[in-house]
């Protein structure tokens, strides 16, 4: 065996151990998004975005940003977050609204099994 095939099966040997691991890291990614879904009787807005009374899934995509999907039919945002270090808050998710001229704000969400709230950032 020469050099020149040896060198070209352990190039092809890493790539595919390459391949695989990030097929693996995708799907336990997408296995550990965390989420609620709430039914909000009325409007509120997340950074200038406004939403409708209505039934949505909040999922923590990373620990960084917030997707917020319409549960009836509409369509999902991403929004920026950062976690805030909390303990341990219960078995229930939670959403926390800031009141403001008689408009809600989204200010922060809670997703149990992750030990923190994530603060929504203002739109730049």
């Amino acid at each position: 065996m020469n050099y020149g095939s040896l060198s070209h099966r352990f190039v092809s040997l890493i790539l595919a151990i390459g391949i695989a691991g990030g097929i693996l890291g995708l799907g336990a990614q997408a296995a550990s998004a965390q989420g609620i879904t709430a039914t909000t009787p009325f409007s509120f807005s997340v950074n200038n975005q406004q939403y409708p009374p209505g039934r949505y899934q909040f999922t923590l995509a990373s620990l960084w940003l917030l997707s917020i999907r319409d549960v009836d039919g509409g369509g999902e945002k991403f929004f920026p977050l950062r976690p805030i270090d909390n303990g341990y808050l219960g078995s229930h998710g939670g959403l926390t609204f800031r009141n403001s001229n008689g408009r809600k704000h989204l200010q922060e969400v809670y997703v149990p099994g992750t030990d923190m709230v994530f603060a929504l950032l203002p739109s730049r």
